[in-house]
Order: C-alpha cells, then sequence, then structure tokens
C-alpha cells in the first residue's frame, strides 16, 4: 500500500442513497458533497453518484465548477454566499439567495436561484418585513428565474425533543403559502431537510431532501439514533464509506521513565516498542487526540503516546512484539475484529463526527473502492 490511504467505499454510498430513498420516496434526494465531500473527496463521489441523485448541494461556486467540467447533470445548488457575486455560473447551477439586495442583484441575470428563508438558525435568509418585500419584488418581476425555497434547521440533532423544529416547520409553511401565492403558475422547488431532520421528521421532507453527514454512512448524532430507536420499524441502516489508513516508518524501543513528544506530556511506566506514523495535526489528525486515541495495528489497538504533532504520532506496541516498520496503521476503519470509527474519534477530541472527516487533508489521495 501507499504510505497514506484513503478508501471510500462504492458500495456503501451507494446503498445509503437507496436508505434515504426508502426513508422519503416522495422526495427528490440530493447529495451533498460540499467541502471536498465532507472529507470523502468531492470528485471521487460526484462522478460515482451522478447517476444516481436528483441534485448535487455545495457551498461554493468553485466547487460547482469542478463537478461540471466532469459530470453534465444532475443540477447543482451553490447555497454558500463566498464572493462569487461577478462570477460566470456554469449550465445547470442554481444559487441561493438569501437577502433582497441579492434577488434585485440577480434577479435581472438569467440565473436560476433559490431563495432562503431564516425561520430560526438566525444565520443566512430572508425573514420579516425583508421577506415580505422580496415577495413583492419576485411579483413584480415574473421573469426572474425563481425556481425554489429553502430553510435551514438550527436544533435538530441535538435533542430528542423536536419542538423547535416544528416550529420552524410551521414558520416555513407559512413562508410556503406565502411563496406560493406570489408564483401563480410558477412551479418552485421546496425543501428544508438536512439528514436529522428527514430521517425523524417526515413533515420536513417536502419536495426534496439534503443529505450530508449520512450521505457517508455517518449518524448526525446519538440524540438522532435515539429519537428513532423508541419508534416502531427497524433502524436505517448506515454504512460508513471512509477508511483512513497509514503505515509504521519505525519502531524503537525506549526505556521506561523516557518522556514522549513536544512538552513531555507523557512519560513511560515501562519499557516500551513505540511506532512512529507520518500522520499529524496538519494531515487533519486532531491534536485533541493526544494520548486519547488508538491506532489498529495487525488487528490490535495501539495508543497514541505523547502529543499529536504537526506530521506524526507515537503509538504503543509493547504487546504487538512481531509489529515492524512498514506495518498497516488504521486511523479510521476496520482492522480484522476491531474497528476506530469517526464516532470514536470525535468522542476523544471532544467534537462531532462531521469535524473529524472533513478536516481530512485533501491532499491525501482517495480511491475508490468496492
Amino acid at each position: 500500500m501507499t504510505l497514506h490511504a484513503i478508501e471510500i467505499s462504492r458500495s456503501a454510498l451507494l446503498a445509503n442513497v437507496e436508505t434515504f430513498r426508502e426513508v422519503a420516496p416522495e422526495s427528490r434526494f440530493m447529495a451533498v458533497i460540499k467541502s471536498n465531500a465532507y472529507g470523502h473527496g468531492m470528485l471521487e463521489v460526484a462522478g460515482l453518484l451522478a447517476p444516481h441523485v436528483d441534485w448535487f448541494g455545495v457551498n461554493t461556486l468553485a466547487e460547482a465548477r469542478r463537478i461540471r467540467a466532469i459530470v453534465p447533470e444532475p443540477p447543482i445548488l451553490v447555497m454558500g454566499l463566498n464572493g462569487w457575486e461577478d462570477q460566470p455560473v456554469p449550465q445547470g447551477v442554481t444559487l441561493v439567495l438569501a437577502s433582497l439586495q441579492q434577488i434585485q442583484a440577480f434577479g435581472t441575470r438569467g440565473i436560476p436561484f433559490h431563495i432562503k428563508i431564516d425561520t430560526g438558525l438566525s444565520r443566512l435568509g430572508l425573514r420579516g418585513s425583508e421577506l415580505d418585500e422580496a415577495l413583492q419584488y419576485l411579483a413584480e418581476h415574473p421573469q426572474a428565474p425563481w425556481t425554489g425555497v429553502m430553510t435551514h434547521f438550527a436544533n435538530v440533532e441535538d435533542v430528542t425533543r423536536q419542538d423547535y423544529a416544528l416550529e420552524q416547520i410551521r414558520r416555513f409553511q407559512e413562508a410556503r403559502e406565502q411563496a406560493l401565492a406570489v408564483a401563480g403558475s410558477r412551479s418552485l422547488l421546496f425543501h428544508a431537510a438536512a439528514s436529522a431532520a428527514a430521517l425523524i421528521l417526515p413533515e420536513s421532507r417536502l419536495d426534496m431532501i439534503r443529505v450530508g453527514i449520512s450521505l457517508y454512512g455517518l449518524w448526525p448524532s446519538n440524540e438522532t439514533r435515539l429519537s428513532l430507536l423508541g419508534r416502531q420499524g427497524p433502524l436505517p441502516i448506515l454504512r460508513a464509506a471512509l477508511s483512513w489508513r497509514s503505515q509504521i516508518v519505525q519502531i524503537h524501543s525506549v526505556p521506561a521513565g523516557a518522556s514522549v513528544g513536544y512538552g513531555c506530556t507523557a512519560r513511560l511506566e515501562r519499557d516500551s516498542l513505540l511506532a512512529v506514523i507520518p500522520i499529524g495535526y496538519f494531515e487533519g489528525y486532531d491534536r485533541l487526540l493526544s494520548s486519547r486515541a488508538h491506532v489498529l495495528v495487525r488487528g490490535r489497538r495501539a495508543p497514541v503516546i505523547g502529543r499529536v504533532s504537526m506530521n506524526m504520532i507515537s503509538v504503543d506496541v509493547t504487546h504487538i512484539p512481531d509489529a515492524c516498520a512498514g506495518d498497516r496503521a488504521t486511523l479510521i476503519g476496520r482492522d480484522g475484529a476491531e474497528i476506530v470509527s469517526a464516532e470514536d474519534l470525535a468522542a476523544w477530541a471532544g467534537t462531532i463526527n462531521y469535524e473529524i472527516v472533513s478536516r481530512i487533508i485533501g491532499d491525501l489521495p482517495r480511491t475508490l473502492v468496492t
């Protein structure tokens, strides 16, 4: 194997798409592949999924261009605002506009757009009097290529009671009625649900679901899973698509009492064998994993010893006496009966699985496997 290997399972990605097709059979499916497909490789994922999804969702126009260069379909929705205002927009790309000023600027340029409603996230979006003014503008400019309306939930993943999300749905339904009254014969696409809402709030699925984290086989949160466990029927099966592996580049004997790594934060209590793996926080292996995480070597867990540095970690392989330089080291994935998951790393680092996978450096090659 190469020194670094990030493997993305084709079958897992396709199975996850099918799972959501079954969850929301009446809704179109958007594969959210922004931010390098949450670390999974945007171009690799786009090339695989293009025949199997209805839309792609990205954050930037630059991402949309890169996808459009390799696949002519499906349509792409640019959901972020990142200084694209003066740039050409490729065919089949729709923008999300979140203010009256943006709608006025783009309403006459012939670029299709969805408007974003702020129903409670208090981030991007139209609300209150600005929404009224935007709809009035659209009523007065029927030639504007307005094709959809969206919102985004603020608090679905972190709770098992969905009172806040239900209030957001109520507000969005009010905005939907306002939009339909203005649209006349115009056909609009309404969408609100990301992964967690698509799984647990049927009323949020509307015309399309936007599946990001769970497209890659990762649960949005433990609360999302708990919300589903109490309901009748089987829990949806999500298959993690990403495995991250490196190699041991050196093993050396270190005596009891020696300090390990920057800051001398770890001290050995016994004579030990330490293996060096060329992965660090530059590559996306979080510094907060220092002396907390495990990697897998020869099917056994090897604890990280000392601080994660910029490009290297040390792990204790004293209990794996046959370990040697060149052995595979699994950072995320399965080796034999053992698994280290993105959720494990997130728990050790005190963060979320989104951050663990999306921060894996894009320079490491991604390979599609079975």
